[in-house]
């Protein structure tokens, strides 16, 4: 634990994973017990909280309470320390603990929303998740003095949930290289106006926080999104069809796993007007061309992607009926030489575009497998189960 007025949501974190049959041991810094006093996380875990660097016994503590451990918990994790754990700085005991442990690290930053916004914050943030620590929020909500935005330290239900995962979740794609496509392009009509797509982008980012949580190194290729990407995560803006296929053209050699979800207009404009049209001019005659189809290039066409990579695509459908849903990605699949689709429902309220939930299929090799009516952070996981599985079918 360290400094910051959300210190109180980690007794309920402690207190659970205590129930749950954990054997939790409490690392305190001398800011954290500003807030909760030490006796509180000594009741809930059963185990005395380490406060002291030096003990003045032979123990050497952040030796002894690192070696050993399961998994490390940061809650919450405050902008001193996430720059310190970027930096490797060890001056203090929950630090030192840190910098010795080998287990998996889950920090739930808590700050002020211009401290988490700051670029020297983003930067140790990207430096940590590419390490391949799991970084569990922030929120969105009221902070400190009455100010409000992002920079709340997430519910302790959510961040049990991050631990828990984090403990059954190997580093399976450490070393890998993955691009992933997300949000929808927009193609100019002239300077204003444009023809694009209701996509959000929250399924691709959803699998970018996935892969890096998984220890890959991730780009994302982004184009037009309600939301901003996730922090520590490499971006590329790609705002028109051909932009993003530049853009995925030049990362394909390197990358081990492509994964396209963004939604990338099919037609554009073949003479995009320089000048702002007029309504009193009339409605305008639009010619469209069909944009290159990114997908069947990286799936059909020699030498553009690195040999034995994994390719997915998406493919958004108004079809609820999973069983109709799993064809029509059997039929993508087959059509533009991916390895993997994912066939997602957009034509209902509670999946698709704009929301947090998707009803998916995917469709490999070895036939179609029914999500269901899931998150996007679900979805993403499953799907990188399946990239996990084909990556070590190919190394065999």
């Amino acid at each position: 634990m360290t400094g910051g007025i959300a210190a109180y949501k980690a007794i309920e974190v402690v207190r659970t994973l205590a129930y749950l049959g954990a054997e939790v041991r409490v690392i305190m810094t001398p800011s954290a017990q500003k807030f909760v006093g030490t006796q509180t996380f000594t009741a809930v875990s059963g185990n005395p909280v380490a406060t002291e660097m030096f003990s003045g016994g032979p123990e050497v503590p952040h030796v002894e309470l690192a070696r050993g451990a399961s998994l490390a918990v940061v809650a919450p994790a405050t902008a001193n320390t996430l720059a310190k754990l970027a930096t490797g700085a060890a001056d203090d005991l929950l630090t030192a603990t840190l910098l010795m442990t080998r287990c998996p690290l889950v920090l739930a930053p808590a700050m002020h929303r211009e401290m988490w916004e700051h670029e020297a914050t983003a930067a140790n943030v990207a430096t940590l998740r590419e390490r391949g620590a799991v970084i569990v929020g922030p929120e969105s909500g009221p902070l400190l003095s009455g100010d409000h935005g992002a920079g709340r330290l997430v519910e302790p239900s959510e961040l049990i949930e991050a631990a828990l995962e984090a403990l059954g979740r190997a580093q399976d794609l450490s070393g890998m290289r993955v691009i992933v496509t997300a949000g929808g392009t927009q193609e100019p009509i002239d300077p204003v106006r444009f023809i694009g797509n209701r996509s959000s982008g929250l399924m691709g980012f959803a699998v970018a926080s996935a892969a890096a949580a998984r220890g890959a190194k991730v780009t994302l290729v982004v184009g037009a999104t309600a939301t901003a990407p996730p922090l520590g995560i490499d971006v590329l803006e790609a705002k028109t069809a051909e932009d993003m296929l530049a853009s995925v053209r030049q990362l394909a050699p390197d990358a081990d796993v492509i994964v396209k979800a963004a939604a990338v207009a099919d037609f554009r404009p073949a003479h995009p007007h320089e000048a702002k049209l007029k309504k009193a001019s009339g409605p305008p005659e639009l010619e469209l061309v069909p944009t290159t189809d990114i997908l069947e290039e990286l799936g059909k066409a020699a030498g553009v992607r690195k040999p034995g990579s994994i390719l997915v695509g998406f493919a958004a459908e108004i079809e609820a009926d999973p069983k109709k849903l799993g064809e029509l990605a059997v039929a993508k699949r087959a059509a533009k030489g991916a390895d993997l689709v994912v066939a997602n429902d957009v034509g209902s309220t509670d999946s698709g575009f704009e929301v947090r939930t998707n009803r998916a299929v995917i469709a490999s090799a070895d036939g179609v497998q029914d999500a269901g009516l899931v998150s996007k952070g679900a979805l993403a996981d499953a799907l990188l189960n399946e990239v996990v599985r084909l990556l070590q079918r190919s190394q065999r």
